[in-house]
Parts: structure tokens; C-alpha cells; sequence
């Protein structure tokens, strides 16, 4: 089940959702309404062959729903195939139609894009060797978790504000988030054995580092084929057990750094 709550909401409402929901119902908008109806077209009741359209498309929606990560993608599937089938119905009314509604679907693809993540993160942002300098051979008592990952990936993209959040929410001063763009730094991929390829299977990969050394990975790999893995905030948080490591952390904070009046302070006082 999907889980709805007030932000989701607010981020549902959106010109591009509300801008897609009328793309969406256009056509039986425009079927339903008696006067643009008679206009527009022959018929204004539903055809038979219009109903089966409807059906199949609902058949795959039932599909496609159990193989979802998240509502976004649920959301977007939605509109995607909706969008199609009114294509097509526009066409059997008119070439010209379809071209019509066709063109101002890629429109609002260019004009209104899908909204980013613009919330807090908490996420350390590395440029080649840094990474290493910081993960691999910095404090042997930070944990990080760390996504390599490609802009032009689809699955990067729609998985950037589920990695925000979490940074946001479990970051401690011994669990830290970072990211590495391995279309920009080639050589990290190459050095933790990640495909950064345009068909690779392993964007975006996650990796837990506890003392340095790398403790889980996700997606499992054999040689360069990946086992698949949801992207949802659900499974990430269980399969790389972000609860246990903050519990951990959370029972072994790092000592806060002495500012120097409280040193100054306490050499005068052991000098009295």
C-alpha cells in the first residue's frame, strides 16, 4: 500500500501533476461535454472499441502496480499510459487530433518537468580521490553510506530525493551520506568494480563503509550482471540496515571537539 501524508500532497499539487491530470482526461472530457462534443466529433457516446482500450489499459496498470518502487513512479506510470491510449482514440477520430494532443503532451514534458527534490540533505559531495582520503583512509570510526551514481541515469534521478531524505534523517557525526558522480569521476567506479556504462544495471550502486572497508553493497553483483534491487526507502533501509547502524552510532558518539577557551580554562585550572 501507498502511503499519502501532507507533504505528498502539497508535492502532488504541482503544475506539472495538475497540468498531467488534465492531459490525462482530455479526450473523455472533451467526449463527455455536449456542445464541444457534437463539434469535435461524429459520436459522443464511447465506443466498444474504446471500452477495450480502457480495459487492457487497466489490466496493465494492475501489473505494472505490484512491480512499482514508490507512488511517483506508480503516479507516472498512470499518466504515461493514459496519455497513450488517448492517443490513440484521437486518432481514430483524427490524424490531426492526435497530432494536436500529441504535441502538446511533449509540450508540458519540456515546459512543466517532473518537480526535484528540494528539501534538506544532509550529504557530502565527493570529487575523485577525495573519496578515498575521506572514506576509505579518514576516521576509522565514521561510517558512511556512499551512492555512486550517473545524472543521466533514470534511476539515479528518481532516486535522488529518497537518498536526501535519508540522509536527513539518520545523519549523525559518525553516519555520514556522501555521493560520487561516476560519469564525472570514472575512475571511483572503476576502483570499486562498478559498470558506469550507459546500459549498466548498477545505477545507482549504495555502499556501506564501516572502518574504512566496504560491509554491504546494494545492488549484489556477479562479474558485471546486478541482481535487482528496489529503490524505495523501505528496502534500502532494510537491506543496508540503517537502523542498526544508527543504534550503533547513536551508542557511540564521537567525543566533541574542546574549544580553545574551554582548554584555556582548564590549563589554568590545574595551574591554581
Amino acid at each position: 500500500m501507498f502511503k499519502f501524508n501532507l507533504n505528498a500532497l502539497k508535492h502532488y499539487c504541482h503544475p506539472h501533476y495538475v497540468t498531467n491530470i488534465i492531459l490525462s482526461l482530455c479526450y473523455f472530457v472533451l467526449k463527455k461535454t455536449p456542445h464541444v462534443c457534437s463539434a469535435l466529433f461524429d459520436d459522443c457516446e464511447m465506443e466498444m472499441r474504446e471500452w477495450e482500450l480502457l480495459t487492457f489499459f487497466g489490466c496493465v496498470l494492475v501489473a505494472k502496480h505490484r512491480k512499482q518502487n514508490s507512488t511517483s513512479d506508480y503516479i507516472g506510470t498512470v499518466f504515461m499510459f493514459t496519455k497513450i491510449i488517448s492517443v490513440v482514440m484521437f486518432f481514430r477520430q483524427s490524424p490531426v487530433y492526435a497530432l494536436v494532443y500529441a504535441l502538446l503532451a511533449i509540450l508540458h514534458l519540456v515546459c512543466l518537468p517532473e518537480p526535484t527534490y528540494s528539501g534538506p540533505e544532509s550529504i557530502v559531495y565527493f570529487r575523485g580521490q577525495s573519496l578515498e582520503d575521506e572514506v576509505v583512509r579518514g576516521d576509522k570510526r565514521v561510517t558512511w553510506l556512499v551512492e555512486f551514481y550517473a545524472p543521466w541515469s533514470p534511476p539515479c534521478v528518481k532516486f535522488a530525493p529518497t537518498f536526501s531524505e535519508l540522509s536527513h534523517k539518520y545523519h549523525l557525526d559518525n553516519l555520514r551520506f556522501g555521493k560520487v558522480d561516476v560519469s564525472r569521476y570514472p575512475q571511483v567506479a572503476e576502483k570499486f568494480n562498478i559498470d558506469h556504462s550507459s546500459w549498466s544495471k548498477q545505477l545507482p550502486t549504495m555502499i556501506v563503509f564501516q572502518n574504512g572497508k566496504e560491509k554491504i553493497r546494494r545492488p549484489v553483483c556477479e562479474g558485471k550482471k546486478a541482481f535487482k534491487f528496489a529503490l524505495n526507502e523501505e528496502n534500502v533501509i532494510r537491506e543496508m540496515q540503517l537502523n542498526d547502524i544508527y543504534l550503533q552510532c547513536k551508542k557511540n558518539p564521537l567525543p566533541k571537539k574542546r574549544g580553545k577557551n574551554q582548554l584555556e580554562e582548564n590549563g589554568k585550572a590545574k595551574a591554581e
